[in-house]
């Protein structure tokens, strides 16, 4: 008898995404083995396709360098400042900040004859009537606006005419020609009182003054001080517009990072606002070091003041001119008779 034959049985059908699955996966396993190496030859290619040159920033100008010719002024500014009103600890910057440009302007050339200047440099802060319950040091600081026109009243007078520290400068440096009374009027931190107070005064009786800002307040519109605006409509004016520095934080022991930041980004400011070159420096708080005064003059400022007492301007000591205090109880009598020590400095 013949053996049966088994019945044939038809191949299991296999749905198509299982073929795929089961063939992908050793694919996709590869590709994953493959794709740091693709990443880095990727990398490489764009590289070398790259230009170098797209988008450098300019290279910061080598302070002592042979002058040129300064490119406009750029008003972009630096990255935005560490926390406010914070003296201590100086910030860590990983680098130089991005260099922008700005005035820089040698000091005139000497024609070789030595000078010396008794040149009275005023130094004022509020012009205002000081608030209910003000400190000392608030009332100390605070001239009172119709004393303030009391003293512009026996300067004029007393036939003082205001000169620019520029002016000085190029006195002693190429013996330009002062009036017979030079006084200079400076305005430290660029308070709010600057602009309604002081700078009509002073053009009532036709007197120049210089004002020392803070460019941080400025920026961030602190209505307790100039505006930019303000600081635009003054300098158009013929005021002249100063370094006082970004904050009112202490400058002495800080590495150059910090001091780009703080003095030339506030410099960029002030020249991206004006149109004008600064080139004057007012320590806050008349704190500096030997540091400090070679980066402003590597970088060309061409002085600086203090809040020493006394009147002896010499290019040897232009980075700490000393200036006359003007306190908030000195009325027409005590600025006279400060005056009249300039004169003749043996007087008690």
């Amino acid at each position: 008898m013949a053996e049966p034959r088994r019945p044939r049985t038809r191949p299991r059908f296999i749905p198509p995404i299982l073929w795929m699955i089961a063939l992908g996966g050793p694919i996709v396993l590869t590709t994953l083995m493959l794709s740091p190496a693709i990443d880095a030859a990727a990398g490489k290619a764009s590289r070398r396709l790259l230009p170098v040159t797209v988008g450098a920033s300019p290279s910061v100008p080598v302070p002592g360098g042979s002058p040129t010719e300064p490119p406009p002024v750029s008003p972009t500014l630096p990255p935005a400042p560490p926390r406010a009103w914070a003296p201590e600890p100086s910030p860590t910057i990983a680098s130089t900040p991005t260099p922008y440009p700005f005035f820089q302007e040698p000091l005139p050339p000497a024609d070789g004859s030595p000078r010396a200047l008794r040149v009275p440099i005023l130094m004022y802060h509020y012009i205002s009537n000081p608030p209910s319950g003000a400190d000392r040091f608030r009332l100390d600081l605070s001239v009172r606006p119709s004393m303030f026109e009391a003293h512009l009243q026996y300067l004029r007078q007393a036939g003082y005419e205001t000169v620019s520290l520029s002016d000085l400068i190029l006195h002693l440096t190429q013996g330009r020609p002062l009036p017979p009374q030079p006084i200079v009027l400076t305005f430290d931190d660029g308070y709010r009182d600057a602009y309604e107070e002081a700078f009509p005064g002073l053009r009532r009786y036709g007197f120049q003054g210089t004002f020392f800002v803070l460019t941080g307040r400025a920026d961030a519109g602190d209505p307790r001080y100039l505006s930019w605006e303000q600081i635009r409509q003054m300098s158009e004016a013929e005021m002249d517009i100063q370094l006082h520095g970004r904050e009112h934080i202490p400058l002495s022991g800080r590495d150059e990072a910090f001091l780009f930041y703080h003095i030339i980004g506030g410099k960029q400011s002030i020249e991206a606002h004006t149109g004008r070159p600064v080139r004057f420096f007012a320590y806050p708080s008349s704190d500096y070091d030997k540091n400090l005064i070679r980066f402003l003059e590597g970088y060309q400022f061409w002085g600086a003041v203090t809040t020493a007492y006394g009147a002896d301007e010499r290019l040897e000591n232009r980075f700490t001119w000393p200036r006359i205090r003007i306190r908030g109880t000195d009325d027409v009598e005590k600025l006279a008779w400060k005056l009249s020590l300039l004169k003749d400095p043996s007087a008690p």
